[in-house]
């Protein structure tokens, strides 16, 4: 499986081993493995496929 790791622009790490990412406007739906699931106001900044990351520009509530 090809599972990532998501992480805000400040580096923090918000969830790991992701294999689902739905967006719904500035709403980002994230679900593992497990099927826990996150969900955050913002938006993907970037994708590395290669080392399995995603990057979000969280919007603050």
């Amino acid at each position: 499986m090809c599972e990532s790791t998501v992480y805000s622009m400040d580096g923090i790490k918000i969830m790991e081993d992701v294999i689902s990412i739905k967006i719904e406007g500035d709403i980002i739906n994230l679900a593992d493995v497990l099927n826990q699931q996150n969900r955050l106001k913002g938006r993907i900044v970037e994708i590395d496929l290669d080392k399995h990351n995603i990057y979000l520009d969280l919007i603050k509530k």
